[in-house]
C-alpha cells in the first residue's frame, strides 16, 4: 500500500508504505509525481517505510521506467524506516546518484526527516 502524505510545499511530495505496492497506487503515485513537475524542475520526496511486501513485475518496470526518466528531476530525499537494510540502502543510493541527496532517519526522528527534507 502507498498512501500520499500532504505537504504545504508544493515541491515536496510524501508516502506512507506499508506492505505490498499494488499496480494501481503506484500509478497513482506516479502521475501525482508527474503533475507536479510541470510547475517544478525539482521534487523532493519524504517516504515513511513501516513494511515492504514487494510488487509485480509490473509495478517494478514501470518504477525503474520511472526513475530513469525522471532520476534528474528529484533533490532530496528522506527515508524513514526502522529497517536497518533500508538504512544501508540509502548509504549505497547517496552514492549512486549524486545529484539527490538522500537521507535515513529513524521512526522515532519522522519530525527531524520534514524538517530537513523542507530546508
Amino acid at each position: 500500500m502507498i498512501e500520499i502524505i500532504p505537504f504545504e510545499e508544493g515541491n515536496i511530495i510524501g508516502f506512507r508504505i506499508n506492505g505490498r505496492i499494488e499496480d494501481d497506487k503506484f500509478d497513482e503515485a506516479v502521475a501525482k509525481m508527474e503533475e507536479m513537475l510541470k510547475p517544478y524542475d525539482k521534487l523532493r520526496v519524504y517516504a515513511e517505510i513501516e513494511k515492504i511486501g514487494g510488487m509485480s513485475v509490473n509495478t517494478f518496470m514501470k518504477d525503474m521506467h520511472f526513475k530513469l526518466k525522471h532520476w534528474r528531476d528529484f533533490e532530496k530525499e528522506a527515508v524513514v524506516s526502522d529497517k536497518g537494510w533500508l538504512e544501508s540502502w540509502v548509504g549505497i543510493a547517496d552514492k549512486l546518484f549524486p545529484g539527490i541527496e538522500i537521507k535515513h532517519f529513524s521512526t522515532d526522528e519522522k519530525e527531524e526527516a520534514k524538517e530537513w527534507i523542507r530546508q
